[in-house]
């Protein structure tokens, strides 16, 4: 079990990496669209604000969404006590960054309500909290 709790831990921050690419090119669409050169019309001088308000807004949840996926993966690498959790609810999340999102998510599920995956990940998180001292 080891091996698929460290699998799934790098599978995460790397999402969140490529998650995070994702969401800066958003942002960066968002930004420099006003900047763009639309002839003068009103639909698009109305509109051209609005949609670079939304992508923004959306550039923005998506790199929140990458943070916290990268931190629930590196959590799992640590067996820290709230990554078993907190990997479960942006995993909920992953399941609609279809397809690639959606097979992360099912695999962990797979390893993090497996009756072996519950078991090995709470003895090394107990034993992870002794040794540090948290």
């Amino acid at each position: 079990m080891n091996m698929h709790i460290n699998i799934l831990g790098w599978l995460l921050v790397a999402s969140g990496i490529l998650t995070a690419i994702g969401g800066m090119i958003v942002l960066f669409v968002g930004r420099i669209l006003p900047r763009m050169p639309f002839p003068i019309e009103r639909e698009i001088e109305v509109g051209v604000p609005f949609a670079s308000w939304l992508l923004s807004l959306i550039g923005l949840f998506v790199l929140a969404l990458a943070a916290a996926t990268a931190a629930a993966g590196v959590g799992l690498l640590q067996y820290r006590s709230w990554a078993r959790v907190f990997t479960i609810v942006v995993s909920v999340l992953m399941l609609f960054h279809f397809p690639v999102g959606t097979a992360i998510a099912v695999y962990a599920f797979w390893v993090l309500f497996s009756e072996e995956g519950q078991r090995y990940y709470k003895s090394r998180s107990e034993s992870t909290m002794t040794a540090s001292g948290t």
